[in-house]
């Protein structure tokens, strides 16, 4: 993931003036496979919330619904069949609230060059931050350029050597 349990935004609650999909856009530095989404909630983000992994060009690659969120801190959901991903390819994880609430951190992703945390990076440079508007799940094209913000959305990665039996043999 890009971001670790401990991690926490700025304004845990943000909110619009209508449904919205926010996201992230992260390019794995080796092959693996999406195996979930991951967001950061607040207790007035209510309602129901929907992950999405989609290609750069707007495909939607999956989606998932969460359950059994709890009433705020990291949510998860997995997908029913993990997603393969290519080494050096944008991707863009998202979800989308009905409720228009999310949590944010402005000029989180203004650095050029952005968060990197193991294999995974999300870029800088003010081209991360992404939304768009809807009743339903959309592609989030829009950057949030002019204050660079992170959304706190997130993505569950798991690079093919890790998940490899001779890997996890080797491990332990």
């Amino acid at each position: 993931t890009l971001f670790s349990p401990t991690d926490t935004p700025a304004v845990i609650s943000s909110s619009d003036s209508g449904a919205v999909e926010v996201g992230v856009k992260f390019i794995p530095a080796v092959s693996g496979k999406i195996t979930g989404i991951r967001f950061y909630k607040a207790s007035d983000n209510t309602g129901t919330h929907i992950g999405d992994l989609w290609s750069s060009n707007g495909t939607l690659l999956a989606s998932a619904t969460f359950s059994n969120e709890t009433a705020s801190g990291w949510q998860q959901v997995d997908f029913a069949t993990p997603v393969n991903v290519q080494a050096g390819v944008t991707y863009v994880a998202s979800y989308h609230t009905n409720t228009g609430h999310y949590s944010s951190t402005d000029y989180d992703f203004i650095d050029y060059d952005g968060v990197t945390k193991g294999a995974l990076t999300a870029p800088g440079n003010s081209l991360n931050g992404v939304y768009a508007y809807g009743s339903s799940p959309v592609f989030p094209s829009n950057a949030s350029n002019i204050k660079a913000a992170n959304y706190w959305v997130d993505v569950v990665f798991n690079d093919s050597g890790s998940t490899s039996p001779q890997a996890n043999a080797d491990s332990g």
